[in-house]
């Protein structure tokens, strides 16, 4: 099983379709999709991947975004398993929330998650309902 494989240097991605690097930071990001798809049941065609957004003038790349009727829900910042979770990252999901406006964030690297809505930044590990715009 080639795509299972931690020494193969790609890992297959369902959502992009498509071979990836099989970097510390795509494990992670992959581990998220599992979880908020299999775990949490959000619905995987409310989700997307690596995409572009423009954060201060400049071109940036959210790792995973949540949408629930169109509108964006929830960003997802994923950091490899040796990135501790710091201010300095929330602080990057702050700067990309600032021009996406999503209710709800989540940061994690692997072995850690920090979910919180937007307004409260009171963080928990407990993913909120697929759609549950209030805190």
């Amino acid at each position: 099983m080639h795509d299972l494989d931690p020494e193969s240097p790609t890992l297959w991605d369902a959502f992009r379709k498509k071979h990836v690097k099989a970097t510390p930071e795509e494990w992670v990001r992959q581990d998220a999709l599992r979880r908020l798809v299999l775990d949490a049941g959000y619905p995987p065609e409310a989700i997307a991947v690596e995409r572009g957004i423009t954060v201060n003038g400049l071109a940036k790349r959210f790792d995973l975004a949540v949408f629930h009727q169109g509108k964006l829900w929830m960003l997802v910042e994923c950091k490899a398993p040796t990135v501790a979770l710091s201010e300095s990252v929330v602080d990057q999901w702050m700067r990309y929330n600032l021009s996406t406006q999503a209710p709800w964030g989540a940061l994690t690297n692997g072995k850690t998650w920090q979910i919180f809505h937007a307004e409260a930044l009171k963080s928990t590990a407990v993913l909120p309902a697929f759609g549950t715009f209030a805190l």
